[in-house]
């Protein structure tokens, strides 16, 4: 690390609308002593560092990646990486930081980013500072250093960010208490729950509406879990006093469906009498998963087959159109499991039920990262093509499968912070077939190693 010192202009790239996530860090930048100057970008900013770094301004650039958009963006990062400090955060760089690292990114961020980047920004202004700053990891050369853990207080980040347009949905909850195998939100912020106050939500309807977006929307991993006391309930009481906050400052509160769904278990009389008076939606968002109570034990979900029929029964009893998230091909899924979800599949169709379908993705950072996905099973595509015809399907499902191969052969051939990627047995085999059936040019920092290892 070396110290330049002065003013630093930050720029932020934003990819496939993701632009709204960069909104809490650009709110925690700008009171950031060092940070003159915040840009975003929407395109490959080369040419734009270039000029900056030439007219003797001193250039940070931040990303912010899942890993499709890590897959779409590699190549990129690497470049931008040789002209100016690259920071790169978002759910790849949590859950696989080194893969960042190897690109060139001068840090990687592994926690709040609120916290992470004024640190970085500091760090590389200042050889006094804290290196690694914290919440992120770092690469000596040698070997990956991970920074000190700060969780902070969502009330004291603002949820938007208008000096740069960004109204995002409004986050009211961060981290999540139950422990599924294959999702990324509890493994990355260690089960550290968060709620942001009703006050500071009221703030920000105020000026989202100022700014003539009515439409209130929440990022929650429960939507229906905010407030709750031991995380396992809901809590209609705070339920009522979040959306009657946004209702009494002119907005139009969304809550239980995207992208804030929720889990059966939240799903009770209690809640739906309190968003069917206050609620703007009439759709919500049920985790199910799965039809096999033995499946959804396996990847640790923590309910029943027979609770989400009841949450979807429930949610179209008080007028709501409950849309159920399946996954096609989870590990451990046997021909049975497969059968037992269709039948829920055309169950949940007949009461009124949507079924947004998904497939497996090995997410970076998960205990499942390192499961192979299957090919959709013959009797899931039967299913879809009966279902079709009564217009309850959506989801991405056919696309999914092909991205899953893609992120598992990203885990299986660097899985972990070696010095030097360490293959998982039987990667190389399999993955070869996959790097070829694909274009190799986005990820053309990965072309040596993935060369090497498939010859």
């Amino acid at each position: 690390m070396s110290g330049a010192g002065g003013p630093t202009t930050v720029v932020l790239r934003s990819a496939y609308g993701g632009r709204n996530g960069f909104a809490h860090v650009a709110s925690a930048l700008s009171r950031a002593a060092r940070v003159a100057r915040i840009i975003l970008v929407e395109e490959d900013p080369s040419n734009l560092v270039a000029r900056l770094s030439e007219s003797g301004r001193r250039v940070i650039v931040f990303y912010g990646v899942s890993t499709p958009l890590y897959l779409e963006l590699a190549g990129e990062i690497e470049r931008v990486s040789r002209i100016a400090p690259v920071v790169v955060g978002g759910p790849h760089a949590s859950g696989a930081y080194w893969q960042v690292l190897r690109l060139g990114a001068v840090a990687a961020v592994v926690g709040d980013g609120e916290a992470a980047a004024p640190a970085i920004v500091e760090s590389l202004s200042n050889d006094a500072a804290e290196w690694p700053p914290p919440n992120t990891a770092v690469y000596t050369g040698s070997s990956f250093r991970v920074g000190r853990t700060v969780l902070i207080d969502l009330d004291d980040y603002d949820p938007h960010y208008p000096q740069l347009g960004l109204y995002p949905p409004i986050e009211i909850m961060r981290g999540c208490s139950f422990r599924c195998r294959f999702c990324q939100v509890p493994w990355e912020f260690k089960s550290s729950v968060r709620f942001r106050g009703v006050e500071s939500v009221a703030r920000a309807t105020v000026e989202y509406v100022r700014a003539g977006r009515r439409d209130i929307r929440f990022v929650a991993p429960i939507g229906l879990a905010y407030g709750s006391e031991d995380l396992k309930t809901p809590n209609p009481s705070a339920l009522e006093e979040l959306l009657r906050a946004v209702r009494d400052r002119g907005g139009r509160p969304y809550l239980g469906t995207f992208p804030s769904e929720t889990r059966p278990e939240f799903v009770t009389p209690e809640v739906l009498r309190v968003l069917k008076r206050l609620a703007h939606n009439r759709r919500i968002s049920i985790g199910m998963q799965s039809g096999s109570d033995e499946l959804l034990r396996f990847v640790g979900r923590g309910h029943g087959v027979e609770e989400a029929m009841e949450a979807a029964a429930t949610a179209v009893e008080f007028g709501f159109t409950p849309v159920v998230d399946l996954i096609f091909g989870m590990p451990g899924e046997s021909e049975g499991d497969v059968e037992k979800t269709v039948e829920a599949m055309f169950k949940l169709a007949s009461m009124g039920a949507r079924l947004r379908l998904h497939s497996f993705l090995p997410l970076v950072g998960t205990p499942l990262a390192r499961s192979r996905p299957k090919p959709i099973h013959p009797l899931y595509r039967k299913a879809v093509m009966r279902l079709l015809g009564r217009g309850v399907i959506e989801g991405y499902w056919r696309e999914q499968e092909e991205l899953g191969k893609l992120m598992y052969c990203m885990t299986a051939l660097d899985p972990a912070p070696t010095p030097e990627p360490k293959p998982l047995k039987g990667a190389v085999e399999y993955c070869s077939g996959v790097w070829r059936g694909m274009s190799v040019a986005r990820l053309d920092p990965y072309r040596e190693i993935v060369e090497s290892l498939v010859q």
